[in-house]
């Protein structure tokens, strides 16, 4: 991955950005004396930056050495100031919070409807001329990223850090003891969970909690593997309806894996419930993406040995989750010429090929184009995510999830209509009218 180069070329650009912060103070006596170590150096450029990537998160080991790394470089010049918050849900209750007055940190996660949020307060700056000028960093960030997160006036808001492609993860022990393969057919795999049942082992770890993100990812796959008209639904943005015949044979499916193939905690379970219960060896499968990987050898999250135990697979119909990240959002609009620079700086060294390369290697997030190499050696080492791309070739359909492809109120409301559906309060019909309900909020 080219590390040595890329440090060399950042520090480069940071002498350059040196020069170019003491110019925007005004040149002339500052200048000066900062080259002569007088009395007026300037302090430091300090920009906010707000996280969830934290603790036993799995990009949190990334997450740090990618801040520590930049403000190294940039020390005296610019320091990024972290906000570190505990969780996804946290996260995303501040953020909305602080937009709600424009006092959105300089850099932020754009997820679950806070990039709308800071492009509707005025602190999103349109990312697309930054992009168009700087070679270099659009080499790395490449066309389909940055197309995937473009506005239908042509503005871009967000810059994603890694590509996604998800399939699911199980536990090849608990196959074998259930005499069953990865399912070819929707009608296979719930055949496959009673199997597993039968042979007293937990199906699935699903979770309510927070953006249902599991148990999502398997509606999601449903949908977009139900012939043309599902693929189509699930790669829209933002659909106005929920009430097609694939949501609804989705949320019956779910229905019933809540019901009957998952944990008994599974209804109001959080992301890490539902990877400690498949890491620790209490569920055959979890749908995840590669950033889960570096756990399985992490015995202070897996059992031990467990990640010889794993394999992975395409959804039944040879289904895959593929997208982009919303990724990174620039919320410098009214700041000084100062900290606009330092945050586009940080901005783009959080998605550039030293970043991209970190995240891969400490948090399996694959590189948003070839430029950032995944080598041989990294794949010898991480033969999950190795047998993942593989596989991927071999996807007939490709699709968004939910978090990426609905309103931020329409994911919130599966949290709120999963337990209901679990308990035979409603129907997948109705379901599927509360989805629409809540898609409807934003017009």
């Amino acid at each position: 991955m080219k590390r040595n180069y890329t440090r060399a070329a950042a520090s480069i650009l940071a002498a350059a950005i040196a020069m170019s912060l003491m110019g925007c103070a005004g040149g002339g006596k500052e200048t000066k004396d900062a080259v002569e170590g007088g009395a007026n150096q300037k302090e430091p450029v300090e920009i906010s930056y707000a996280t969830f990537m934290v603790g036993s998160h799995a990009s949190a080991q990334a997450e740090t050495e990618v801040i520590e790394e930049f403000n190294r470089i940039h020390e005296g010049e610019i320091k990024v100031v972290v906000e570190e918050l505990p969780s996804d849900d946290a996260f995303v209750d501040k953020m909305k919070t602080l937009a709600s007055s424009k006092n959105l940190p300089d850099v932020i996660i754009g997820k679950n409807g806070i990039r709308e949020l800071a492009i509707e307060n005025g602190q999103a700056v349109d990312l697309k001329p930054y992009l168009e000028e700087d070679s270099e960093w659009m080499k790395y960030v490449g066309e389909s990223a940055m197309n995937y997160n473009t506005e239908e006036d042509g503005s871009v808001y967000s810059i994603a850090n890694q590509r996604q492609v998800i399939g699911y993860f199980y536990n090849k022990d608990m196959f074998k003891e259930a005499n069953i393969t990865p399912a070819k057919t929707w009608d296979e795999w719930m055949e496959n969970n009673k199997k597993l049942k039968d042979a007293g082992i937990t199906p699935l770890a699903l979770m309510t909690g927070e953006n249902s993100w599991t148990t999502n990812l398997w509606l999601a796959a449903i949908i977009g593997t139900d012939g043309e008209e599902g693929n189509e639904f699930m790669n829209t943005r933002y659909p106005d309806t929920y009430n097609t015949d694939s949501v609804i044979k989705a949320a019956e499916m779910m229905q019933t894996c809540l019901k009957e193939y998952t944990t008994s905690d599974a209804v109001g379970a959080i992301y890490a419930n539902a990877a400690n219960n498949f890491e620790q060896g209490n569920t055959a499968m979890i749908a995840n993406g590669p950033w889960m990987c570096p756990d399985f050898a992490d015995t202070s999250k897996a059992m031990e040995g467990f990640e010889d135990k794993v394999g992975v697979a395409l959804y039944p119909e040879d289904g895959l989750i593929t997208q982009f990240e919303v990724g990174y959002v620039l919320c410098t609009n009214g700041k000084s010429e100062e900290e606009q620079a330092a945050a586009l700086e940080f901005l783009k060294f959080k998605t550039n090929a030293y970043a991209q390369g970190v995240f891969l290697e400490k948090a399996g997030a694959l590189p948003l184009t070839d430029n950032v190499e995944i080598s041989d050696e990294y794949k010898a080492a991480n033969p999950v995510v190795a047998e993942l791309l593989e596989i991927s070739e071999n996807a007939k359909y490709e699709c968004g999830a939910l978090d990426n492809n609905a309103y931020e109120s329409v994911v919130g409301e599966t949290g709120i209509r999963y337990p209901e559906l679990a308990y035979d309060e409603i129907t997948p019909e109705e379901f599927a009218d509360y989805l629409t309900n809540a898609a409807e909020q934003n017009k």
